[in-house]
């Protein structure tokens, strides 16, 4: 039984009440409760072994890689934009861009402008993890690819409005010249 020491009596004098009991002096206290703790060191934790959990580990589910044709990823491309009430314009991008299918189990789809682009982007994983779930493949990739050669010039003075007219319906120039009509 350990005793509380109300009074510290100076060092010198040993009382009979100051000498340890028998039952105390089999008491070991370890070295390092009586310090203060220390830090960890890299080393102390690599030179550790590690923990072996007593419970089973499960095992990964294998990878998917289910084969499927282009039929298939569009009918699941289209079957997800349909699903899509809120996102319009998600929605639109998936109904006029359709994918192609590449080799590798990789698709690219085309849109015609950035905006397309960032909003297939931002939704990718939701539309990714659709496909992959429907085609039973999980090596699906998407790359997305932005058609410049859509993109219109503006036009401004009215020689450039006229070759634009003509080049849709080149009889503009027979009726150009019929009625003796000039270019401002």
């Amino acid at each position: 039984m350990i005793h509380p020491i109300l009074d510290a009596p100076s060092p010198e004098k040993k009382t009979e009440s100051q000498q340890p009991h028998p039952q105390e002096t089999n008491i070991s206290i370890p070295k390092n409760l009586t310090r203060a703790p220390k830090s960890t060191s890299l080393k102390d934790l690599l030179d550790k072994e590690p923990e072996v959990s007593s419970q089973p580990v499960s095992a990964k589910p294998s990878k998917l890689s289910t084969p499927f044709g282009p039929d298939d990823l569009i009918r699941c491309w289209e079957a997800h934009s349909e699903t899509l009430i809120d996102k319009a314009h998600l929605k639109n991008t998936m109904i006029h861009c359709t994918p192609v299918l590449l080799a590798d189990f990789k698709f690219e789809v085309t849109v015609f402008n950035p905006a397309q682009q960032e909003e297939l982007i931002s939704n990718s994983i939701e539309i990714l993890k659709t496909l992959r779930t429907q085609l039973q493949n999980d090596q699906i990739q998407m790359h997305i690819h932005v058609d410049t050669s859509n993109e219109k010039k503006p036009i401004y003075t009215s020689t450039e409005k006229f070759e634009f007219l003509h080049n849709l319906n080149p009889l503009l120039s027979k009726l150009k010249d019929e009625f003796d009509l000039t270019i401002d």
